[in-house]
């Protein structure tokens, strides 16, 4: 396992070295732009191959970690890839978005080579602080708008109530440019605003995952946990529930919201009583239905994380848009894609797992997946913490 991952490791650097060589690393096939073709259906998926980056990777003067969201464009077989980079202990770096080509095909995926690297701005043109300034954001998720080419991007806000100060900081959904420039930011229902009281979101496990539906008309955006008023997190006994709201894209205003059922935490932790999470870490549409959803489970002590994938259809779901109680709802439908616990073996731990995205239609005709994790930004390398990139072939 470290032998093979070493040699990964070299191939990346070496990868990186060769800018010249960029615009050739691309996978392979037409690149079909998912949003306006066909609906996808996902019976299972295979397994391409992997790539961990070195540790604390320097790119541009950037420490590349903390990947938690990842978009494809197909028009120049380029991905963005979102850092949630926000103390100084992470990196003494902004917070940024990274561009770069994935070389693979049907058979093996050999390398990741960065292109640039950008910087989200603020409404007022200046960089995002880092903790612990009140307008610190926590990026999790990064979508191309299908319309305008902009990019869209998810922060979870804060809630931190042990701070000196206190951090009590509303979620948001903003629009920026492709080089970072501000846009515009999305109308987020009053449920979603931060809170000392315990009500509405509470702290890390507000907005997690972004899609933009197959017609590009709604932008989709779930929730990692329950607000307050929703009931308890996951525990090792009992699931929970989590809300996932669609906005217009014109007026990026809400207008529907169904409930995500979450699972009980995979795994105990050891020693017993120390931190467990479980929760949706992205989200990809399929259809005007139909998403696959990333549910990552961790708990301390435990090495690696315990992630599934799920198919979710919210087609009799019902709209909770307007309810303050989520009693009585009929949440969405899930379908078990892929337990990662049957690849733990294969990949050597399953990391993080946080963005999945389509990539290209390959040279046999199935699509493929990318799904990326978040190391965390450690000093010290583990199965845990690791920014490892996942290519999947999809069968349909």
């Amino acid at each position: 396992m470290t032998l093979c991952r070493l040699s990964t490791s070299r191939s990346l650097v070496l990868s990186l070295l060769a800018a010249a060589a960029l615009t050739a690393c691309g996978g392979s096939g037409d690149g079909v732009d998912p949003f306006g073709s066909p609906d996808v259906t996902v019976s299972s998926l295979r397994l391409i191959g992997q790539q961990v980056l070195p540790r604390r990777l320097d790119y541009a003067g950037t420490v590349v970690g903390g990947l938690s969201g990842v978009d494809y464009d197909a028009k120049t077989d380029t991905y963005v890839f979102i850092s949630d980079d926000r103390t100084t202990t992470d990196s003494p770096g902004a917070p940024r978005l990274y561009t770069a080509k994935l070389s693979f095909d049907a058979t093996a995926f050999s390398s990741v080579s960065f292109t640039g690297v950008v910087n989200m701005k603020q409404p007022d043109g200046s960089v995002y602080p880092k903790v612990p300034d009140a307008k610190v954001a926590d990026p999790e998720s990064v979508r191309i708008d299908p319309v305008n080419g902009n990019w869209v991007w998810l922060s979870e806000g804060d809630r931190t109530l042990t701070s000196s100060p206190v951090r009590v900081i509303n979620p948001f959904i903003r629009e920026i440019t492709p080089q970072g420039t501000h846009v515009r930011e999305y109308s987020l229902p009053p449920m979603f605003q931060m809170n000392p009281l315990d009500i509405g979101p509470r702290g890390n496990l507000t907005f997690e995952g972004l899609s933009f539906s197959r017609d590009g008309q709604s932008a989709w955006v779930m929730m990692e946990g329950p607000l307050f008023q929703d009931g308890e997190p996951p525990t090792l006994t009992t699931g929970s529930l989590s809300r996932l709201t669609r906005f217009d894209r014109a007026s990026g205003v809400a207008n529907a919201q169904f409930v995500y059922p979450i699972d009980k935490v995979q795994a105990a932790p050891s020693p017993a009583g120390q931190f467990t999470v479980n929760g949706p870490t992205e989200i990809l549409a399929l259809s005007a239905t139909r998403f696959l959803v990333l549910e990552r489970s961790f708990s301390v002590g435990v090495v690696g994380n315990q992630v599934r994938l799920y198919e979710i259809d919210v087609a009799n779901a019902s709209n909770v848009l307007e309810s303050a109680s989520l009693t009585g709802a009929v949440p969405v439908t899930k379908r078990l894609v892929l337990d990662f616990e049957t690849l733990k073996t294969q990949l050597g731990g399953i990391a993080n797992l946080e963005g999945i995205t389509f990539g290209p239609v390959l040279a046999n005709g199935k699509r493929s997946l990318v799904v990326v994790a978040d190391d965390n930004f450690p000093t010290a390398d583990s199965a845990t913490d690791r920014n490892q990139i996942l290519v999947f072939e999809i069968q349909p």
